[in-house]
């Protein structure tokens, strides 16, 4: 890597050469004066020849680089740092404990409130929980499934197979420490077979 000071050199080297051969090219005369001992003639603008342009001389500058980089040197303008006013961090305030209204209940769903075939065979099946009491927000616990909301009628999601007995277990936590829990056991309706 070159210096600062060896760039700056070269570049004004190529200004001095560049300015010194356009200097010579545009004060060379165009052609040879003689002298005669004519009389003088009137020349008009028809007979006027134009000066060819000088021909651009091209400087070519040969840089050498080597390994050894430059010394570093410290910064000639002292660095001041603007000193920050202060921020105030905001402090998490402390929470309250959530107060309850009323006992953490769901009924036992009794039906699927949706359900479709899936290419594969199966069958996806919705349940809408409905919750009351407690407060939000919710852990959901269905068999091995397990989420939180802040609803309180979330849709549970889960496949069934061929025509199984559909049977789980759903457990639910309340923020304010209440726990509820319900089995229940659906027929799919895929599976029933209208009666004559």
């Amino acid at each position: 890597m070159l210096g600062q000071k060896t760039l700056i050199m070269l570049s004004c080297l190529c200004l001095t050469l560049t300015l010194a051969l356009g200097l010579v090219a545009c004060t060379a005369p165009a052609t040879t004066p003689t002298t005669t001992t004519e009389a003088p003639t009137v020349v008009t603008p028809k007979e006027i020849i134009p000066t060819p342009e000088p021909t651009p001389i091209v400087v070519t500058v040969i840089v050498v680089v080597t390994d050894t980089p430059p010394p570093v040197t410290e910064a000639a303008v002292p660095v001041t740092e603007t000193p920050v006013p202060p921020t105030e961090t905001p402090r998490p305030q402390p929470r309250a404990t959530p107060t309850s209204v009323g006992p953490l209940y769901f009924p036992e769903p009794r039906g699927l409130d949706h359900w479709q075939f899936l290419p594969d065979g199966g069958v996806e099946c919705k349940i809408i929980l409905h919750i009351t009491g407690g407060v939000p927000p919710y852990i959901v616990h269905h068999d091995v499934d397990t989420f939180t909301t802040w609803e309180t009628d979330p849709e549970i999601v889960f496949r069934a197979e061929a025509c199984s007995l559909i049977v789980h277990t759903i457990k639910v936590e309340s923020a304010d420490g209440q726990t509820f829990s319900d089995d229940y056991a659906i027929t799919p309706p895929w599976c029933v077979t209208p009666g004559p």
